[in-house]
């Protein structure tokens, strides 16, 4: 594992330096390669696998990617999630309130978990809100995973299925970075993942001996997890509840009347929780989450009718070999499904946590549909398999795992450990690896960053985290000692969020209207005094390069065509009023009319 890390290390660093290419790229294949074959040659190559072992294994793991993500950037935060939540920390620290606002996520200051553990340990430590960040974020991606162990463990009995299933987990789109980064939903799935931990204890505690204090500490940790849960994270806390209102029902479909009612308490603790947050603190979820249900309900409506939405993403975008190996990734998941589900009902068909995985694994096929029959489904289903892939990965460890490994061992504990069986062995452990592959590859493909920085170090304009250069950072420095915090100023994407994290301003990235035509009209005019903007930033680089990542601004609808021509972005020098103040050379910031600037 260490070294496929360090391979991979220099691939990033060789992109930073400005020298990735087609061979870099390569190698950081093969770091991947290096990182995850062995670990699946040795979880099916030998027949005994202790606890301790698998415990290092799965932590081993844990560790290595997230070190994956700490490379891509390791001196500052780049992705647009951590510099959301970065601003908002420094908020906090800066006002010592909760619940502040937040310029570039308002609804995050309303779930401020993230930010308190966070600001805590800069306080008693000192240490900067970025190293901070980095411990919590890594603490927490450890933690989620051991959780995900122990549930596995113990609802299989196997120290052998309970890593395997992590393993497959890890191949899920988000895990490697986008739940590895400083952002709200990272540390909600370390809450998540030990509240399911604590659930399954509450829910075994009938058939045990303990005392009453026993009980009542696990009931209280339970309980504690999901209020935490709620407080960090809105879709995180709506996962939950989910999970424990189906463990509850297969509880009860199954006669574990006791277990039943405790998961059922549980769940109806935790959707009071939710309600009563959103009604009382944060009431800005609704609508900042109505986009998305809306389109998840027309995906559904479209599916279950039959008629899918005009314009869907069928394919992923990027390279063919990427659009093959998500393909393949989910093909596999899909044909491995049904051989997990007969061995859960084979082996474990009392067990009402093991068949409610089974149950809830089902949700990937309409995931899938829903990538292929909504405009916006690649998002959405890449955010739901964050939560689909634990029962999924369950369900396939279950598959591997079981009868393979049972006839294997019957046939060495009856010495007939001969060359055929060897050479079987090794055959079917080369398949393993070769669909182990397929589904790292695929879910790297499908996840996060994009194809076109997955080594970082090329610029492409609002491209993400590969729009955010020294350039617009220094522009964004200037704006908030010289300017000061909080003033409304226009901008593209990429310097919204620097303007509103390194700035402190307060930027509107929605405006494409004022960008978009080669004149400034009495309609932008109006616009711009509706909008009370009282700066505008032009990214001249908008005139020389398209925007991969579909848009200029944070609304990616934009009608401005691609690159946008430079005279529709340098006619703001003839605007009367509009004062030049700050000129880097690719980044021009105006003061309009009435607005404080410097002589």
């Amino acid at each position: 594992m260490a070294a496929g890390v360090l391979v991979i290390s220099a691939a990033y660093a060789a992109g930073r330096s400005g020298s990735g290419g087609p061979v870099w790229s390569a190698a950081y294949w093969l770091g991947e390669t290096v990182l995850f074959v062995p670990l699946v040659w040795r979880l099916l190559s030998r027949l005994r696998l202790g606890e301790t072992e698998a415990v290092v294994l799965t932590l081993s793991l844990a560790i290595a990617i997230y070190l994956i993500k700490f490379f891509y950037s390791p001196a500052a935060f780049v992705f647009p999630d951590e510099l959301e939540h970065w601003q908002a920390t420094n908020g906090l620290l800066a006002s010592h309130h909760l619940f502040g606002g937040n310029f570039l996520l308002p609804v995050s200051s309303t779930y401020p978990g993230l930010e308190e553990v966070a600001s805590a340990l800069v306080s008693v430590t000192g240490m900067p809100v970025f190293v901070a960040g980095l411990l919590v974020a890594g603490l927490a991606h450890l933690l989620f995973i051991t959780a995900l162990y122990i549930v596995f463990r113990e609802v299989s009995g196997s120290p052998r299925v309970g890593v395997i299933g992590c393993a497959i987990y890890v191949t899920n789109p988000h895990y490697q970075v986008f739940d590895a980064i400083y952002g709200y939903q990272t540390l909600g799935l370390a809450f998540f993942g030990l509240a399911l931990v604590a659930a399954l204890r509450v829910y075994r505690l009938g058939s045990t001996s303990r005392g009453v204090a026993h009980q009542v500490r696990w009931w209280v940790l339970a309980v504690v997890l999901i209020a935490a849960t709620v407080v960090t994270h809105h879709v995180t806390s709506y996962a939950l509840a989910a999970a424990l209102l189906l463990f509850a029902a297969v509880a009860a479909a199954t006669a574990r009347t006791r277990g039943s009612i405790s998961l059922a308490v549980l769940a109806g603790t935790c959707v009071s929780f939710i309600a009563g947050w959103v009604a009382l603190v944060a009431p800005s979820t609704v609508g900042y989450l109505t986009p998305a249900l809306h389109s998840l309900k027309n995906g559904l409506v479209g599916i279950l009718t039959a008629h899918a939405t005009p314009g869907g993403t069928a394919t992923p975008a990027g390279p063919v070999a990427d659009q093959l190996a998500g393909y393949a990734a989910t093909a596999l998941i899909m044909t491995g499904l049904p051989f997990g589900w007969w061995q859960i009902w084979r082996t474990q068909r009392r067990d009402a946590w093991a068949l409610a995985l089974g149950l809830g694994a089902a949700a990937y096929y309409l995931l899938a549909l829903l990538r292929v029959t909504t405009p916006d489904g690649a998002e959405l289903a890449g955010r739901g398999l964050t939560f689909v892939y634990i029962p999924v990965s369950y369900t396939l460890a279950v598959a591997i795992a079981g009868p393979g490994m049972a006839l294997l061992h019957r046939k060495r504990r009856a010495g007939r450990a001969s060359w055929a069986i060897r050479a079987g062995q090794a055959a079917r452990i080369s398949l393993a690896s070769v669909a182990a592959l397929t589904l790292l590859f695929g879910g790297i493909a499908y996840g996060w960053p994009p194809y076109w920085e997955r080594l970082p170090g090329r610029y492409v304009v609002d491209g993400f985290e590969s729009g955010i250069t020294p350039e617009g950072i220094a522009a964004a420095t200037w704006a908030r000692s010289t300017l000061g915090p909080g003033n409304r100023i226009a901008t593209d994407y990429t310097n919204y969020l620097l303007m509103g994290s390194y700035g402190d301003q307060n930027p509107v990235g929605n405006l494409d209207e004022l960008y978009c035509s080669p004149s400034w009209t009495v309609g932008d005019a109006t616009l711009a005094r509706t909008q009370a903007i009282r700066y505008l930033l032009v990214d001249l680089r908008m005139s020389q390069h398209r925007s991969l990542s579909g848009g200029y601004f944070t609304d990616r609808s934009t009608a401005c065509p691609a690159p946008i021509p430079k005279q529709y972005l340098t006619k703001f020098d003839t605007v009367p009023g509009f004062s030049r103040v700050y000129d880097s050379g690719n980044i021009v910031i105006y003061a309009l009319p009435g607005a404080y600037h410097a002589p």
